[in-house]
């Protein structure tokens, strides 16, 4: 593992005098192991609490600049920045903007939203810092504004995958650039396969982002996955029952650090998504990869023939898949000879070739085979995963 000591050891001095932190938290560490076992996870609800409380609680920031909302449950989470948080951001991307080749006099059409979802500000802000011309659009009316990026010569498109395609249907041209977001993009073998189709010629973005860490990682021209801003975050991956790191290429939960956040600095937050942390020779001075993005979240994990298995990372397996609706139940059994027996049953209809495509996805995803794959017309309402060997 590619472990930032200096960095994690200034963030951590900085935050000795920090009210939430100041008392979790050693000044120093030694290494990484040291970190693991000295410094706590931090949880969304841990947060929360905090964030909800008057003044934000212990994470109160005097100097913040903005406040983007969040959805957490039936509530909506402050996230806060301050002026230098918001440069640091924009100094990051604007590393990844040049790597892309985007350059002023380039025209840039957001289709993000911007009411509760941060995307639509993030993107505008990064490229006019970096002298593009910015249309903030926001989503749909696919129509109408497809004629305005024809008309003004849009170069540059920040969207949601689905979205584009529809822009493309309704007369926009090939952006030079697509930046995609707000939906599995790369991981998604169908969608990317139409919005390369569509885009012959276009450089495809593909990026990782929460709303507590903007941004985390994005494609790279000549990388595979998503390259993490590591000047920005310290990502780790554990396992989200016990807690432990697990080892590079080995799947488990995104943990995040912020290195040098000022407004609201999060160490060792746990994501809940799910993922696969490599090393890679550098890719543009980047060599933390996540090189499937995130595929699943960590719910109620269960362990068939030796392998840990999460319920929810089957839906990365089903994405287009023909005649799928996308439903699915996965049973574990014992077989007579006391084995487990893994079964998998889907809503749809499946022809042998799709059949094929499904057994060989989920065995290389999951790393374990299935027993018995069924497809039924109707999926009865119920768990994603039955155990049934107690």
């Amino acid at each position: 593992m590619s472990f930032p000591l200096n960095s994690i050891n200034a963030a951590l001095e900085r935050l000795a005098g920090h009210a939430y932190h100041a008392s979790r938290l050693p000044q120093r560490v030694t290494d990484y192991q040291d970190f693991a076992a000295r410094v706590p996870l931090m949880s969304k609800t841990d947060l929360l609490a905090e964030m909800t409380k008057p003044g934000h609680g212990a994470f109160h920031c005097a100097n913040a600049v903005r406040m983007n909302l969040t959805p957490v449950g039936p509530t909506f989470m402050p996230i806060l920045h301050t002026r230098t948080d918001l440069e640091r951001m924009v100094a990051a991307t604007r590393s990844h903007l040049d790597a892309c080749g985007i350059v002023p006099g380039d025209v840039c059409a957001v289709t993000f939203g911007y009411h509760m979802f941060v995307a639509g500000l993030f993107y505008q802000s990064q490229m006019e810092a970096h002298g593009v011309t910015c249309i903030p659009l926001g989503p749909g009316e696919s129509e109408r504004t497809a004629q305005l990026c024809a008309r003004e010569g849009v170069t540059v498109l920040a969207s949601n995958p689905s979205f584009a395609l529809k822009l493309l249907e309704a007369g926009m041209k090939a952006p030079r650039v697509f930046f995609a977001g707000g939906e599995a993009f790369s991981g998604n073998a169908a969608l990317y396969d139409k919005v390369r189709a569509a885009m012959p010629d276009t450089l495809l973005i593909d990026s990782f982002s929460l709303s507590e860490f903007l941004p985390v990682a994005r494609t790279f021209p000549g990388g595979q996955g998503v390259h993490v801003f590591d000047e920005l975050v310290f990502a780790e991956v554990i396992d989200p029952q016990t807690g432990q790191p697990v080892p590079d290429g080995e799947r488990g939960e995104l943990v995040l650090t912020h290195l040098n956040k000022e407004a609201q600095p999060l160490v060792r937050y746990r994501t809940g998504d799910l993922t696969v942390k490599t090393v890679t020779a550098p890719v543009h001075g980047r060599s933390v990869c996540l090189p499937q993005v995130v595929f699943g979240r960590t719910d109620e994990m269960v362990k068939v023939k030796g392998v840990k298995l999460y319920p929810s990372e089957l839906r990365t397996v089903l994405l287009g898949i023909e005649g799928l609706s996308g439903r699915y139940r996965l049973s574990v059994d014992k077989k007579p000879s006391g084995a487990d027996l893994l079964a998998l049953s889907v809503e749809g209809r499946l022809d042998d070739a799709a059949r094929d495509q499904l057994l060989r996805r989920f065995t290389s995803q999951t790393l374990v085979g299935l027993d018995t794959l069924d497809a039924v017309e109707t999926l009865t309402d119920g768990p994603l995963c039955q155990d049934r060997r107690n």
